[in-house]
């Protein structure tokens, strides 16, 4: 009996992952492609046995675990057996999950074409070669394997255009949305009439009254409500604010307080069953009271329950969101010779990805995908650098024993983008994607990038070596937080930059002029400085200018980014990441 080497992909991943708008859309994306992986790995070893599975090496039950979208084995059948029959399984199981989240909605839809678009979903691809079960031609044959799998993924099927004459989805802008457009509020309709259309709307199909929903995002929509405890963006841009208001009165005032914003909403007519830090943003109020009267009431009302837990602080409307994937991966697999080697790695990566729920959760993040060596996550600004520092000590830890063929381990890259809690979470995974990009094209890699997308005015994107950006970092926002540095100072010094560039002027003079900026616009505020504390900014700035060649806009852009999570710790009370412990 002849064994094979067989590898099967499914997609669309971060694509699928990617088109939503709430937080629960992207969790449900995230576990239904798991549970598909899952479900062809159970069906490869309830026929061959678990040993048959190389990626991933067992099959993992679990919920809160994300499974890799590829899976390897080995097996004793003809591919063109196996694969159809794997692939019949995983579809079988799509269409479980439709019928179970769409028989969620109340109100009536199309049906027919919301089935179409759900069976259309998936791109599952497969290819199998004959091996004669030793270590050195299964390396062959997995290599073979993977070419003729890639050569498959480019030769993409054709599919059939339902052609429904709807408006297209507001999510993908591909499919055609699948609610009747009389469910929706039209400004015809009278202010009562809006607000009753808009409340049916929601709790019928879970939709917004400027949402249009495909059959696939109706599905992400009602199947999401399964994770309807999972943090929202704008919850996870308010934890530093709910921390403040414990840290400023008594542990537990914020729970009190979004009790006291449900209260005052019920009054309005507005009934909400959890308690979701979200609240205490007003833009959020137009999500369940339409009339522009009652809304500016309400926001009063919100304003006044503000000030009496948080005086005049506010919550900031960022959060950040993180991707991360391991560097030389493809070559650390490359580098092991056989399938028990594979297995063994295959079985640390399995659990790097069960710490990772772990170490998000202690940062208070929300972990989205966790397969391999692929992290998806948002988190608090004030605890995002902390994390994002743990997960990749934690992956080298874990990966220590495999490397390449020069003996080089695999590390982690990491992009963080710092994002307004209103921004579509497609674009925001976007922007995330693009710092991540950054981060895997530091040389040699291990690094850390992050993009601060404000709402008005450019990005601005910061990266290099992990090591030396997390202790630049820590540096600026302990001097923010020390007060230091003035809010005002990086984009002065950006100026600076910009006008002297590229004069002649030597180094040593600009970085002394940047010396003078800090002591001028530090002694504007209203505080002097010490002699000892500009001695140590003195020689961290003689590091920065010389030992690490930095221009002054690079330190400048370092400054404000350090700027937004300085903000958020000092509202939270948490600490700058550590300094100078990574390898």
């Amino acid at each position: 009996m002849s064994e094979h080497v067989f590898i099967l992909s499914i997609g669309p991943v971060q694509g699928f992952i990617a088109a939503g708008r709430k937080s629960s859309d992207l969790q449900y994306g995230s576990w239904l492609l798991s549970e598909l992986a899952r479900t062809g790995a159970n069906t490869l070893a309830q026929r061959y046995g678990s040993d048959s599975l190389v990626f991933p090496a067992s099959v993992n039950d679990s919920t809160t675990m994300s499974a890799p979208n590829k899976i390897v084995a080995v097996i004793t059948d003809p591919p063109e057996t196996v694969g159809p029959e794997v692939e019949k399984a995983i579809r079988q199981q799509l269409i479980q999950l439709r019928d179970k989240a769409l028989k969620q909605a109340t109100g009536s839809f199309d049906s027919p074409l919301a089935e179409k678009q759900v069976a259309d979903l998936l791109e599952i691809y497969w290819a199998g070669v004959p091996f004669d079960g030793s270590d050195d031609d299964y390396v062959r044959a997995r290599t073979l394997a993977e070419r003729l799998l890639n050569a498959r993924k480019s030769t993409r099927d054709f599919k059939q255009s339902h052609g429904a004459h709807a408006p297209k989805s507001s999510i993908d802008g591909q499919r055609e949305s699948v609610i009747p457009e009389n469910a929706y509020p039209s400004p015809k309709d009278a202010a009562p009439t809006q607000q009753q259309k808009a409340q049916k709307l929601h709790q019928e199909y879970g939709a917004r009254p400027a949402e249009r929903l495909s059959g696939v995002d109706l599905m992400k929509r009602l199947g999401g409500r399964q994770f309807s405890s999972f943090p929202s963006t704008s919850d996870m841009a308010a934890k530093p604010f709910l921390a403040f208001v414990d840290r400023k009165g008594q542990p537990g005032d914020s729970q009190t307080m979004i009790q006291d914003i449900k209260n005052m909403l019920q009054s309005y007519g507005v009934q909400i069953d959890q308690d979701k830090g979200s609240l205490v943003y007003p833009s959020r109020l137009a999500e369940w009271i339409t009339d522009e009267k009652t809304l500016k009431n309400a926001t009063k009302d919100l304003d006044a329950i503000l000030s009496k837990y948080a005086g005049k602080k506010r919550p900031e409307p960022y959060y950040a969101l993180l991707l991360a994937d391991g560097d030389s991966m493809g070559a650390v697999i490359d580098n092991q010779k056989s399938i028990a080697k594979h297995k063994q790695l295959s079985a640390q990566l399995n659990q790097f990805a069960q710490q990772v729920q772990a170490i998000v959760k202690k940062h208070d993040g929300a972990l989205i995908y966790a397969g391999g060596d692929d992290v998806m996550a948002y988190l608090p600004l004030h605890t995002a650098l902390a994390c994002a520092q743990e997960l990749a000590d934690a992956f080298q830890a874990q990966m220590a024993s495999f490397t390449t063929d020069s003996g080089k381990s695999p590390t982690l890259s990491t992009g963080i983008v710092v994002v307004h809690h209103l921004m579509p979470l497609s674009d925001a995974l976007e922007k995330a994607r693009q710092a991540e990009k950054v981060a895997k094209s530091v040389p040699g890699k291990h690094a850390l990038a992050i993009t601060v997308s404000k709402r008005s005015g450019a990005d601005r994107t910061i990266s290099g070596p992990r090591k030396e950006l997390e202790e630049r970092l820590g540096v600026m926002i302990e001097w923010r937080r020390e007060d230091a540095i003035s809010a005002g100072t990086p984009y002065e010094l950006h100026e600076l930059h910009r006008l002297l560039a590229d004069s002649d002027i030597p180094r040593e003079a600009l970085m002394e002029e940047a010396l003078r900026i800090i002591d001028r616009k530090r002694e504007s505020g209203g505080k002097e400085m010490s002699e000892a504390k500009k001695q140590i900014i003195r020689k961290q700035f003689e590091v920065w200018f010389k030992q690490q060649d930095m221009s002054l806009e690079e330190i400048a852009y370092e400054m404000i980014i350090a700027g937004q999570f300085a903000s958020a710790q000092e509202l939270a009370g948490g600490s700058a990441v550590k300094q100078g412990d990574n390898s």
